[in-house]
């Protein structure tokens, strides 16, 4: 059986931390006196904004070189490091920085959210929740707990979490993404699919939300409409991800037409779709 969160089902929770839109992003505090390092600091931040992290990084360790107790850089290589997809090495500098007043909610969030990509769910929790207490105005953190609801199959919690973090940022496709995948999850297919185009319309490049998207047209069953206008490298996995939907559906000949179609048209997704049309088979065999 693939698992919902597995790769062959691409149907994912775009933890804010690792997949927002730049302009969606908190920026440290800005110092109010105009030195040399505030304007390397003020490059920096600016890098990170358009999310460009690697190099962002380099220009905060520059400024560490000559102060290394700048909290701000510091703060920047932790946001930095976890938006490369590095929360181990991040979620220590954040903690570090839960000490300084001024960073102390920004920290919080950003340990929580680290956290929350190592899968230690219970502490991210706990740092989240007290990140919002700290400043009520850190959406990353209410998109956060909405994500560690939807794991915990609580979608009415996630719901909330999730509304809070449109009132503090309604344009963002992070949010409407998460919201459409907690309805999906909740067996709302209808709600799930206006969520998914409000995502697109505000990031229309996105794979992922494009991949959801189709995921909740066939969970109402309109496999062609799902399937329909895919480019050609991707048609492997959006074929696999619809035989699964099918299957999950009881929808048998329309699963094992879509999973060999899968199998067909891609080499690297043979095991894949073996192992979905293996688990399709039993399923056939416990039919009376």
């Amino acid at each position: 059986m693939v698992s919902r969160v597995a790769s062959a089902l691409l149907l994912l929770l775009t933890v804010a931390a690792c997949a927002s839109r730049p302009s969606d992003r908190e920026l440290a505090p800005q110092p109010t006196t105009k030195t040399p390092v505030a304007s390397i600091l003020a490059v920096a931040e600016a890098t990170r904004a358009e999310g460009r992290f690697a190099e962002a990084m380099q220009v905060y360790q520059e400024i560490l070189v000559s102060d290394a107790k700048s909290v701000a850089a510091q703060y920047g290589v932790a946001e930095c490091l976890l938006a490369l997809g590095k929360a181990v090495d991040a979620q220590p500098m954040f903690d570090a920085l839960t000490h300084d007043a001024e960073f102390h909610a920004l920290a919080l969030q950003g340990e929580g959210l680290s956290l929350l990509a190592l899968n230690r769910r219970a502490p991210a929790a706990a740092q989240l929740r007290e990140a919002t207490d700290a400043d009520p105005k850190l959406w990353r953190a209410y998109n956060g707990l909405g994500l560690i609801s939807d794991l915990k199959q609580q979608p009415q919690e996630a719901g909330d979490f999730y509304a809070k973090a449109l009132v503090l940022n309604p344009e963002s496709a992070v949010i409407f993404n998460n919201l459409g995948y907690s309805r999906l999850l909740a067996g709302k297919p209808d709600e799930a699919i206006g969520h998914f185009k409000k995502a697109i319309a505000l990031e229309p490049g996105s794979e992922t939300i494009q991949n959801n998207l189709r995921l909740a047209i066939a969970t109402k069953g309109n496999y062609a409409e799902a399937t329909r206008a895919v480019p050609r490298e991707r048609m492997p996995a959006i074929l696999n991800n619809v035989g699964y939907i099918a299957m999950q559906k009881g929808d048998v000949a329309a699963a094992e037409g879509y999973l060999a179609r899968a199998m067909e048209s891609s080499l690297s997704f043979n095991s894949v779709a073996a192992k979905n049309l293996e688990q399709l088979k039993a399923m056939k065999e416990g039919y009376p």
